[in-house]
């Protein structure tokens, strides 16, 4: 009969170990199977094994006082897998996408953990042994996987330049700590006044991001191919432009954003100059926000090209923005500037947030600077510009309360923005002004200080803030504690839907400002 038992634990074992694979696979995932972060997500969500271990620990302590544990045994089997099957049930906001990758990732892994289980056969303790290397062996199939994938990686990258050569669309580059996926759509619904564009859906500013939508989706119908570019680091802009060779730019800004992977607000200045130094050496044109030039970098591109680089602000540049809020939170917006091409442009834009005045501004001025003969077009192409999903869009019925989702900022100014309009529109309707935030990620050393400002100001703003995660931005929780504005203190986003629920009105409007991954939000009890 403890035969039986046995096979039942490494079974009920194996069943565990395959929805923790799972588990584990979806956070190393999100974390771009980086094995040093996968390693703080493991400590930070808390993803070493709890519940089976000790369960383990109670199953062995009991066998060694009842004598024959073979019925203890056949217990720890079904709490494995009842442990498996609640694990299951786990809803992610970013679930795994089983890639050709992650597949091999998982079926090694779980091959090598499923090996190592049999060793529950010489004593039970063994699965708690398993459990817990289940992430360091994941972390080493990896490692061992990584010449072949680069071997794979090259050779689809290889495909998408050839057809990128081969094809020949006009190439434009975006890139900013902020701002650069929306000013993307703006301008591919824009420029498409002048011809069919391609660009990638969504946030893809990665080379390997790029070689699948090229390999994939790019025709020989498109006249125009933008390319949004990320920064990881010094140099990864470069990289992309050796991929892309774009002949056209744009920087929307510098900022905070992502702070803890540059270190320096001059790193990123440096890394996100890269861009116009590229274009402009290949004799292009680049497009600016004018705040650029106070860094460096970006001024001595501005030295060394001259009008290669425009500039576009609110005073001091090529060209300056005249913009007025309409009701509802729409803009009508004008342009001036000594180039004649680009004086005169007026146009409106329906879409919530001052931020988008600059964005706007960017995307028409490179879109009439790639194809002049499009300008008196503009004012139809910005009228009907669509809503990027999760950036500061409007989601309502009539007669329910406005919600307003602005899941995928993550940047101060965009923050600061959106809650703004919250505000305003708040105001115009006669409702209370509802926020729902984790904070702002990878800021780095000034962490606190920027959840301090954006507290002070939500204080002032906001009549409920519903902080999710309140731990991990204690210093925006107190900051706005200082003020009448109803603090709610929640562990998920769920969690604040199902409270705001409850008593929400017509007039309200809700602000769901950064939706952060599941790394961020939540902490796990496996």
């Amino acid at each position: 009969m403890m035969i039986l038992a046995q096979l039942c634990l490494i079974g009920g074992l194996l069943f565990l170990l395959v929805q923790r694979d799972r588990t584990l696979l979806t956070y190393f995932q999100q974390e771009e199977y980086d094995g040093t972060r996968f390693l703080g997500a493991w400590k930070n969500v808390r993803l070493y094994d709890v519940k089976a271990t000790l369960a383990t620990v109670i199953a062995v302590t009991t066998g060694a006082l009842v004598g024959d544990g073979w019925p203890v045994t056949l217990l720890l089997a079904g709490a494995y897998a009842a442990l498996a099957y609640f694990e299951r049930a786990h809803r992610y906001k970013k679930a795994l996408v089983m890639t050709e990758r992650a597949s091999r990732i998982f079926r090694l892994t779980l091959g090598a953990v499923g090996l190592l289980s049999i060793l529950v056969l010489l004593h039970p303790l063994w699965a708690v042994v398993v459990l817990q290397a289940a992430p360091l062996v994941m972390i080493g199939v990896n490692r061992l996987l990584q010449p072949f994938q680069q071997r794979i990686n090259a050779r689809f990258e290889a495909q998408a330049r050839e057809k990128l050569e081969r094809l020949n669309p006009v190439r434009i580059g975006i890139t900013g700590s902020f701002g650069k996926t929306t000013v993307k759509h703006m301008l591919a619904e824009i420029l498409a006044a002048s011809g069919p564009v391609y660009f990638s859906r969504g946030s893809i500013n990665t080379i390997l991001g790029h070689t699948r939508h090229i390999r994939q989706r790019l025709q020989w119908s498109h006249r125009y191919f933008v390319a949004e570019m990320g920064a990881y680091g010094i140099g990864s802009i470069k990289r992309l432009c050796d991929f892309v060779h774009p002949r056209y730019g744009i920087v929307t800004a510098v900022g905070d954003a992502h702070m803890e992977r540059f270190g320096s607000i001059e790193a990123v200045a440096q890394a996100k100059s890269e861009l116009a130094s590229e274009v402009c050496g290949a004799g292009g044109t680049i497009v600016l926000n004018a705040e650029l030039l106070k860094h460096a970098p970006f001024q001595r591109v501005r030295d060394q090209f001259g009008k290669q680089v425009i500039t576009v602000g609110f005073e001091d540049a090529d060209v300056t923005i005249e913009h007025q809020e309409l009701e509802g939170g729409s803009w009508f917006i004008t342009l001036h500037s000594e180039m004649p091409q680009l004086d005169g442009i007026a146009y409106e834009l329906p879409l919530l947030g001052d931020h988008n005045v600059m964005n706007s501004a960017l995307a028409v001025v490179l879109a009439v600077v790639i194809d002049p003969g499009i300008t008196d077009q503009i004012p139809f192409f910005t009228r009907a510009i669509s809503q990027v999903p999760h950036r500061l869009q409007k989601v309502g019925a009539p007669g329910a309360a406005l919600v307003l989702d602005d899941a995928y900022n993550s940047n101060e100014l965009g923050f600061l923005s959106a809650v703004s309009a919250m505000s305003k529109l708040a105001d115009q309707r006669g409702g209370r002004r509802i926020l729902v935030t984790p904070g702002i990620a990878e800021l780095g050393l000034e962490h606190d200080r920027v959840h301090d400002r954006l507290g002070v100001f939500c204080a002032k703003n906001c009549d409920q803030i519903y902080v999710v995660n309140p731990d991990r931005i204690r210093s925006f929780v107190n900051a706005a504690r200082a003020s009448k504005a109803e603090i709610i203190e929640v562990a998920t986003f769920a969690d604040a839907r199902a409270e705001i629920a409850k008593d929400l009105h017509e007039k309200d409007v809700v602000l769901y400002e950064n939706d952060l991954p599941d790394l961020l939000e939540e902490r796990r009890l496996l």
